[in-house]
This record gives C-alpha cells, structure tokens and sequence, in this order.
C-alpha cells in the first residue's frame, strides 16, 4: 500500500463530556513521526482528506490538537470556516466531514511570533478557534479576542478554590449561585465527582476533557453497582423487535457489567451447558432468545439509572471497539469477539472493586483474554497497551508503544478513526 499522511503521523484522541452526562465532542491530539516513510512535512490539505475520509460530518464535532509548530501553522491556513446553517460544507472524498474547530495548545504558541500572526489571520477568516492552556496563564492580551473558547487545564490552587467552592452549603433558604470558573469553556484534568458537578452544573462548562471515573465509582462504594437500565431496556427492545443477533449483541456490549453478568449466567451449573461460554453470541445461540429476554427482565428491577457512570461505560466500549479494530483483517470472528472483551474487562476490577484475577476466573474466559486483563501481557497485550495509550493526550507515548511492539502508526491511526467514525450521537453536541 502506498504510504499516506496516515502513515506518518501519530493520532491520540480525548472524549469530550456534556452536561447530560454524554459524549458531545471528541479531541484528536496529531504529532509527526520523527522518522516518516515521506519526506517533507504533514500536508495539512492531505491530513484534512484523510479525515474526511473516515469521519461522517453527523458524527461528534472534532477537535483538532495539533503537537508541532508546522503542523499548527499550516491547519490555521487551510481549515475553511464553519460552513453558514443550511449550506454544504467542504468535501473530501466520500464523506463530508463538518469543519473541526482548531485547538491551539499554548506551547505552541509561546514557542513562536509565526504562531500568534497565523492566529490573526485565520480569525479574520472567520475560523472559530479554541485555545489550550493553565487557566492561571490565559493567551496574551492582544490574542484572547482571536478565540472563540478557552479549553482550561486547571492547576492544583485552582481545583482546590474551585472543590472549596463547590463543598460549601447555602444558608437556610439561600439558593446556591453559580460557580467561579468562567462558563462556556471546555475544562481539562477534573479527577474529582464532586468538581465534575460543579463544573457542568453550577459553572455551566461547554464540556469536560475525559472523565473522573475513579472517583465517580469510588462515590457509589456503598451501593452494588449494576447494569445500566437504559442499556437492559435497549436489549429487550432489539429482542422483541425481532433485530438480528448482530445488532443484539452490540446492544448488550454497550454496559461491560451487563456482559460480564451474562457469561457468569451463561456459564452458572444451574442452566446445565456443557461448554464454556465465552462471549455474547455463544451464549446467545446456546441459551435462546426466550431464555435471554427473561433473564433481562430480571435485571430491570435493579439496573442503574445513575448518569455519572455513563462515561465510564462508554470509554470501555470504545476500548472494546478499538481493538477488535486493531486486529488483522482476515483474522476469524471468534477471535475478534474475544479480543473485543480484553477492551471491555480492563475497566471491572473498577467497577466491581475486585481484582481483575478474582473477577474474570469467575467465568470461562480464555487465557489470552485473562493474561491481557489481567497482567498486560500474552498476545492481546501488546493491542490493550497500545489502546490505553490513544486514550490520553500524547500522541508520542503511541509512538513509542507502536515501535515497542513493532505495530505500525498507520494502522493504528487507521483503526482509531474508523472506530471514531462510528460512534452513535445520542443527544446535543457542541
């Protein structure tokens, strides 16, 4: 295959999080390869195709990160300005793909004058940009008119003022005011459930970059966590709607727990199969429809409805997705089935309080799949390290991962975006 832009360049992306709890944008950090199979550097018209390509213009709004200079100044020239309501907007290729907002990260622009005269001119144009930096060290006075946003990593006094802030308790009879952190903004680096909150609800953020899953599990410790009731209900509606296996087991696949109860039903002495069940569509073909869709009923008395861990559960399946993605085209189904579940396990020993090598022998899963999950090693572990590593915002620790275990960055960078590209919006985007 011949090489392409795709092949020379490192991808990492970001979820962005609104405040109904779901996903209304996605971040994709680009860095050049240090070595690229083509000489001279990232054609950004190139890059914008490549993208175009692969992502739909109905699917969540992208923003671009660029990681080099370069790279930075050419997209400011080249990205067209949001197209007016009603009117198409620019073509690539097959798909057409919504112009991304541009992001431009600090460093960046300290690093150069280049930078700050890019800025002015691609504002003229009429190009929203968003700016990313310390909230306690905003653009330069003469630039903050040039963005449209400000997506603001808060440092430690600020996150300290700010949980402070959102702890303290009205007086009897006083409604509580809004926050102090400016609104409309997108904020990085929350790792707190409470200064989540007191981001999206009080502050009235645009979003939040990534999600505090630990502490969002840590502070329902003192109930069972259960399956996700809009996900059980989903499932019972694609049975009794008669949908194709396919399309019910991509259902069930969207709660990790609800999966992993499954396989533990599936596999219980009770039901009396002599094979060990490892995965949805087994057991769906061993069990029955029937027995399947009164086996969710059960669940729905005690599902959750707690939005906070909608996150959570999203970014372990697209973990799932991603690597099944990362694998061999030609490789057999089964295979790819079973690989999807290292995605979709690497976050139970999270959600259930357990060790991962208490929880997964509890069903009959394969080796490979508990040596991954388990211990990060075996022959899925090269392909979870490499997913958790697109999960942040450092394109060059894929890199590094890639060369470790001789993966190539097209093929991840490939795969990324194909997995991006197909996810669903469910509600309003930014």
């Amino acid at each position: 295959m011949t090489a392409s832009v795709l092949d020379c360049i490192s991808l990492s992306y970001q979820t962005l999080w609104g405040r109904q709890r779901s996903l209304v944008g996605i971040a994709v950090f680009v860095a050049p390869l240090p070595e690229p199979p083509l000489p001279g550097p990232i054609d950004a018209q190139e890059l914008l195709e490549a993208l175009g390509d692969r992502l739909p213009a109905d699917g969540p709004p992208l923003f671009l990160v660029p990681q080099s200079q370069g790279l930075l100044l050419d997209l400011l020239a080249v990205i067209d300005p949001p197209a007016p309501p009603g009117a198409p907007g620019p073509r690539f290729a097959t798909r057409t793909l919504a112009a991304p907002t541009l992001v431009v990260p600090d460093f960046l622009l300290q690093a150069s004058s280049l930078a700050a005269n890019g800025i002015r001119l691609a504002r003229q144009r009429g190009l929203r940009l968003v700016w990313r930096g310390s909230a306690d060290a905003p653009p330069p006075p003469e630039l903050r008119d040039n963005f449209h946003r400000y997506w603001l990593d808060l440092p430690a006094p600020w996150a300290a003022a700010a949980l402070k802030d959102a702890t303290r308790k009205a007086s009897v009879g006083q409604q509580i005011g809004p926050g102090r952190l400016p609104p409309g903004h997108i904020y990085g680096g929350i790792e707190s459930r409470v200064l989540m909150e007191y981001c999206l609800d009080r502050c009235k953020a645009l979003a939040l970059a990534g999600w505090p899953a630990e502490d969002v599990v840590y502070s329902l410790r003192h109930q069972a966590m259960q399956p996700s009731h809009a996900v059980v209900m989903a499932a019972l509606k694609a049975l009794e709607g008669d949908r194709s296996a396919e399309v019910v087991q991509r259902t069930l696949s969207e709660d990790p727990l609800l999966v992993y109860r499954f396989l533990i039903y599936a596999n219980s002495p009770a039901l009396g199969l002599r094979a060990p069940i490892e995965s949805i569509r087994h057991g769906m073909m061993m069990l029955g429809i029937d027995t399947i869709r009164s086996w969710l009923g059960q669940q729905v008395p005690f599902a959750s409805r707690e939005t906070a861990l909608r996150p959570v559960n999203a970014q372990l399946v697209l973990r799932a997705r991603l690597m099944e993605n990362l694998l061999d085209a030609g490789i057999e189904e089964a295979l790819r089935r079973e690989v999807s579940l290292c995605g979709l396990f690497s976050g139970l020993d999270l959600l259930l309080n357990e060790p991962a090598g208490v929880l997964l022998p509890r069903i009959r899963l394969s080796r490979r799949v508990q040596d991954a999950v388990i211990q990060h090693d075996g022959p899925y572990g090269p392909s979870l390290a490499v997913t958790l590593a697109l999960e942040k915002d450092d394109p060059l620790a894929v890199q590094a991962l890639c060369a470790t275990h001789e993966m190539e960055p097209g093929r991840v960078n490939r795969a990324l975006l194909d997995v991006l590209g197909d996810i669903d919006v469910d509600g309003p985007t930014i």
